[in-house]
């Protein structure tokens, strides 16, 4: 039984006693948004949203991964940051696409700069996490939202955006590599909990070699809160970028083929 905090509201719902008030709100899951919606409405419902309902909604539909964050006895952010961050987008200002740009007062703001509802919902993977971390954390638990996550399509190019959670972040490496490099801190709030700060993998050199710039922008884009939570995007790359690359490989390799053949004397067709 939760205690009924002190409130000034005298409708109907105040005089239901606790349990009643969870068995109609565990009810209302076929809109994730309508506990949010619900948890404005009286500090009450969000109480118990927040501490009981996020809790039982995330051991039902991402079992492993509430699991294993929950050995601590401690969700950090809370159960309800964990529950939003299966369900919600980081955006693009939070996953770093737009973050030199906003909030700017000759730009409008549009919905998909902050976190929004995510058009696919999956699960999360560790082995994906691990894919994105050098190899030097590779002993650190990341876990990342599986693909497909959200596309989000700009002037120049696609970024497919996601998020992800530490299990203990203070206790891993990557925790302390990025209080370590002093130039990864940024100001810019998390997109699931009340973090105020985050770092850039990037910066820290958190992530694994091979993921580095294209066209002045790092291919993957990864920040992370004080509570583990991570908002990333990757870069899609345009295909013709590959084609030219692939014609000039050809270029050379005929080009070397060629001035082999004339220093031996043999006769390449063309």
């Amino acid at each position: 039984m939760v205690t009924t905090p002190t409130t000034n509201t005298t409708d109907n719902f105040s005089l239901l006693p606790d349990d009643t008030v969870l068995d109609i709100l565990t009810r209302l899951i076929s809109d994730p948004r309508d506990w949010s919606r619900l948890s404005c409405v009286s500090s009450r419902f969000s109480n118990l949203i927040r501490s009981i309902c996020c809790r039982s909604w995330c051991c039902h539909f991402i079992p492993n991964l509430a699991a294993d964050l929950s050995i601590a006895r401690h969700i950090p952010g809370g159960w309800a940051a964990l529950r939003k961050l299966s369900i919600c987008c980081p955006g693009l200002h939070h996953a770093g696409v737009l973050l030199d740009e906003y909030p700017n007062s000759k730009c409008s703001r549009r919905p998909i700069w902050e976190p929004h509802f995510a058009s696919a919902q999956r699960g999360f993977s560790r082995e994906e996490g691990s894919k994105l971390l050098a190899s030097r954390f590779r002993g650190d638990c990341l876990y990342v939202s599986q693909w497909p996550g959200c596309v989000h399509a700009e002037t120049r190019r696609k970024y497919l955006l996601f998020r992800g959670v530490f299990k203990d972040f203070k206790e891993t490496s990557v925790w302390k590599a990025i209080r370590d490099a002093k130039k990864s801190r940024i100001e810019a709030k998390c997109a699931f909990c009340d973090g105020k700060e985050t770092w850039d993998l990037h910066s820290a050199f958190c992530l694994r070699r091979g993921l580095d710039f294209h066209q002045g922008e790092p291919v993957v884009r990864a920040f992370v809160c004080e509570n583990g939570h991570v908002s990333g995007a990757w870069v899609e790359k345009p295909m013709y970028f590959w084609e030219k690359g692939i014609k000039l490989l050809l270029a050379v390799f005929t080009a070397i083929a060629c001035t082999l053949a004339n220093d031996q004397g043999v006769f390449l067709p063309r």
